[in-house]
């Protein structure tokens, strides 16, 4: 026998207990829980050392062996490495080895122990091997110890072993050493992960637990008892009887070793942890989870005698943790009040804040909107819709959810029946009947407007004005906000900086209020009781009379007058031969490298210049601020040229689509005027009405405006610290700083950060960014527990016809484009019908080609439904859209009757098509 070995057993307790080449991964655990403080039957590890000892003179034959393997004939490979476990298993000892390890169990006393495998490649992040290494339970005796120890040397050389082992890319020699524990005999035992590994909350503790030695729940003989329990408040959130009807228990009859024994069916029906005894498991649990560095743990426990041990810890492993309850809980919000079962959805954040989300604009933002909705609803006397009563928001895989109870609440509570039906697509359709019978507080209705034109007109009918004054027209508000220079940025210390930060977000805040209530409340009750008049009152004649009223502005607004001046330049680059050659050559930033070298190149480049020094701020194709704006890169405009090129000037069709708005609501107001019975009180209301919604229309698009001004400066202000953060070895790369809360990347900045769980938290979080960016995974409707639920799927009505939910009235037919991001804008064709997710303001060039748009999502106050209405396109929102129908289809998009028609290849739609349409 070699010198170099080293076979003195290590003890948990040891210095040398935590050294992973020596002791394993097993071993290494226990030695960390151990020194840690944490309850662990006491024990030693015989080290690998030892079972190179072992096989020293064996090594040549398993080597010959190996040799022959087939790693893709399983039987031979089978075969060959049961030869190599009998050659282990026969061999002698060497005594050196067997009388170390009989000392040492003897320094234990004659007691019964586990033998556990602890291999060296084991319990790794990458690379768990749980399970693949045999254990040995109820063990005693020297001999016994002696030949537990043999078998789980040999347990190295299993055919599922040797598999994984290749698979995983190790292909050094393997060694293992063995875990000799003191054996606890478990009344209850089982398994716990800090993290849930189902559906990836890592707010959440799952705990596995049944009868007898843990053995039964690792092994998976058993259905356990499963406990999810709250990381926060250590509540039991739900539990899962399981039937346990087999129990491992230690062998009466031997006096060593254990059997499986039926459990009787009352003990089996029993829960075998109550909540108490649950909750201080989970305690533990998150301890060791926080001396891992906050890396969630798969560990294993016992409890007897009153007494919980933790027999093992290991980090999880194969599950896409990405800590999405810590950017939830980043703002504020009572959890507490939210039950486990909660239904969150994606219905009201599709109608003003599209795409991908990244977690730092979700951590000021969602905060934001958490400020105006508390000032709304305690100004409008509805104090009990406050966040404090129920958490809003929350953030899942990329994308924000709201709390459908709250939207229940709000229905039930303060819109009035009438109106409820345009509602009731925020909610499952399985509340529907409930809060349309629902009894309603007309007198609090009343008093609703009343307190909130008395204590905050800015939120009430005014809101226009109050925008316009105190944030977009404001020079005092645009200074403060306005977008800082590279110079002035990198000029501000540390403090400095966040201390901007935080005055910039406090005043776009404040910007929040007037459009909160006025826009989402008062908007809302004014579209409503227009369309209630059109049903009731309205005696004209004209079918869809509503949309036909929805359809255009009465005025210019600010993104009508950024995309004709896109349209302008896109113009220019057309009727110049020379700059629209340039442009076919270099699509891309090389065009204003060369454009200088045309004769019309010197006049566009000042006039674009001009365009980014008014417009900088704005053309990102999403809400959030981890996409580009025009002033960070020329490619926000450059892509939409194209499609603009040889198109007609809009502003001819949006004057006619105004000019058919203003006679259309003298339509209706000499309609309602002329008739007998109250129909001067009704046309005034209705103009009143319909006044008030164009103004909201209009400043609904005008308003974002300025919240993208300073929203800009608050991005640009986050990047110099993403930059800091880069310069000083926190981060590898600027973008990286989109992934981690605003106070999780201020840790970053002040060098404070748990650099383990950080980096684990951006990659994970930046992995489904850029899925839910580029629509390779589409968010569910709604969730439950972190886990999307199947609840209103979209329907199918017969071969090819899709049900949906109308958003401009009109019905065309023509060629699906199916587009998932704006960056593939440019396959869309003059004439197409777009199908998209949704839309924001730097999609609405695309409406001057398009004649017609399918929305994923959204309502009649979103984007692309508002656009679709002012461009006189007809549309249709249908759940699942994008994979429901096919890029390149003939389809009939009907907005009239909400359907879509997807016709097949060989069928060329005509007029003969009504019976199908007529289905729709």
């Amino acid at each position: 026998m070699s010198e170099t070995h080293n076979i003195t057993p290590i003890w948990f307790a040891d210095p040398d207990a935590t050294d992973h080449a020596r002791v394993g991964g097993k071993g290494a655990n226990l030695g960390r829980l151990t020194g840690a403080g944490f309850v662990v039957p006491p024990g030693f590890v015989v080290p690998t050392d030892s079972y190179n000892a072992h096989i020293e003179k064996l090594k040549g034959q398993i080597s010959e062996l190996l040799a022959s393997v087939d790693y893709n004939d399983a039987d031979q490979l089978d075969k060959v490495v049961e030869k190599i476990r009998k050659i282990i298993t026969d061999g002698e000892m060497p005594t050196t080895v067997s009388s170390e390890i009989i000392a040492a169990y003897q320094r234990l006393g004659d007691i019964y122990v586990a033998v556990r495998s602890s291999g060296t490649a084991e319990d790794l992040e990458g690379a768990s091997f749980a399970g693949l290494h045999d254990t040995y339970l109820d063990i005693k005796g020297n001999a016994d110890v002696i030949d537990a120890v043999k078998r789980c040397w040999a347990s190295l050389w299993t055919a599922r072993a040797v598999s994984y082992r290749k698979s995983q890319g190790f292909t050094a020699f393997p060694a293992i050493a063995i875990v000799v524990q003191t054996m606890v005999e478990s009344e209850v035992s089982g398994v716990m992960f800090t993290g849930n590994p189902i559906n990836t909350a890592t707010d959440e503790l799952m705990i596995n637990a049944s009868w007898g030695l843990g053995e039964a729940v690792v092994s998976g003989i058993v259905t356990p008892d499963e406990y999810i329990v709250s990381h926060r408040n250590l509540k039991v959130l739900q539990k899962t009887l399981g039937t346990k009807k087999v129990e491992i228990v230690r062998d009466p009859s031997k006096g060593s070793g254990t059997l499986h024994r039926d459990v009787e069916e009352k003990r089996a029906k029993k829960f075998t942890l109550n909540d108490t005894k649950a909750g201080e498991l989970a305690e533990i649990g998150r301890r060791i989870q926080a001396y891992y560095d906050g890396m969630p743990q798969d560990i294993e426990w016992g409890y007897a005698g009153g007494q919980f041990y933790m027999l093992q810890s290991r980090p999880v492993t194969s599950v896409e943790f990405s800590w999405d309850a810590d950017v939830t809980e980043s703002v504020q919000g009572n959890s507490d009040a939210v039950p486990y079962d909660n239904i969150w959805s994606r219905v009201f954040p599709e109608e003003m804040w599209t795409g991908a989300i990244s977690p730092l604009m979700f951590s000021w933002r969602c905060w934001g909107l958490n400020q105006c909705h508390s000032v709304g609803v305690h100004v409008a006397g509805y104090p009990e819709q406050d966040y404090t009563t129920r958490r809003l928001w929350r953030y899942y895989k990329g994308v924000s959810y709201y709390n459908v109870e709250a939207d229940r609440h709000r229905i039930k509570q303060s819109i009035p029946p009438q109106l409820r039906p345009g509602m009731l697509h925020k909610i499952p359709k399985a509340w529907h009947e409930e809060v349309m019978n629902a009894d309603f507080d007309w007198g609090r209705y009343i008093e609703f407007f009343l307190r909130t034109e008395t204590l905050r007109p800015d939120m009430g009918f005014n809101w226009p004005k109050a925008i316009k004054e105190d944030f977009i027209e404001s020079p005092t508000y645009r200074e403060a906000t306005r977008p800082r220079t590279e110079e002035e940025r990198r000029a501000m210390s540390d403090d400095e900086l966040k201390a901007h930060l935080a005055e910039v977000i406090r005043l776009e805040i404040s910007s929040y209020d007037p459009p909160w209530y006025g826009l989402l409340w008062y908007m809302g009750e004014s579209l409503g009781w227009i369309g209630w008049i059109t049903q009731n009152w309205y005696t004209g004649g004209r079918p869809a009379i509503f949309m036909d009223l929805m359809t255009g502005t009465r005025k210019e607004c600010i993104t009508g007058i950024e995309s004709h001046a896109l349209w302008d330049l896109a113009n220019d680059i057309y009727k110049s031969p020379e700059l629209l050659e340039l442009f076919r050559k270099y699509p891309d930033e090389r065009f204003f490298d060369f454009i200088g070298q045309c004769v019309d190149g010197p006049k566009f480049k000042k006039k674009y210049e001009k365009h980014v020094r008014e417009r900088g701020h704005r053309g990102h194709p999403d809400r959030d601020i981890y996409f580009d704006r025009r002033a960070d890169s020329v490619m926000v405009d450059l892509r939409m040229f194209p499609g603009l090129f040889g198109t007609p000037d809009p502003r001819i069709h949006e004057l006619k689509t105004r000019q058919r708005l203003e006679e259309t609501i003298q339509h209706v107001y000499d309609n309602l005027a002329g008739q007998p019975e109250y129909g001067i009180f009704k046309a005034k209301l209705f103009k009143f009405l319909i006044d008030f919604s164009h103004n909201a229309i209009e400043y609904r698009d005008n308003e974002r405006e300025v919240m993208d001004w300073s929203t800009y400066d608050i991005k640009i202000c986050f990047e110099e610290v993403g930059r800091r953060c880069v310069e000083r070895g926190g981060l590898k790369e600027m973008k990286e700083a989109y992934f981690l809360t605003m106070e999780e990347l201020y840790a970053v900045l002040a060098g404070t950060e748990n650099k383990r769980l950080t980096r684990a938290k951006i990659d994970a979080r930046r992995k489904n960014f850029d899925a839910m960016n580029t629509k390779s995974k589409h968010p569910a409707a709604f969730i439950v527990a972190d886990r999307p639920a199947p609840i209103d799927q979209p329907e199918l009505s017969g071969d090819g016809v899709l049900k949906g939910k109308t958003t401009s009235t009109g019905k065309v037919t023509g060629t699906a484009r199916v587009v998932f991001e704006l960056s593939q804008i440019g396959k869309v064709k003059p004439g197409d019908i777009l199908i998209v997710h949704a839309t924001d303001p730097g999609w609405t060039p695309v409406f001057m080609l398009i004649k017609g748009i399918v929305l994923e999502t959204g309502g009649l106050i979103s984007h692309g439904a508002l656009l679709a209405r002012e461009f006189g396109l007809p549309g249709v929102q249908i759940e699942g859209a994008l994979q429901l129908i096919p890029d390149g289809a003939t389809i009939t998009l009907d907005g009239d009757s909400g359907a879509v028609i997807i016709h097949p290849d060989d069928d060329t739609p005509t007029e003969a098509d009504s019976d199908l349409e007529a289905a729709a």
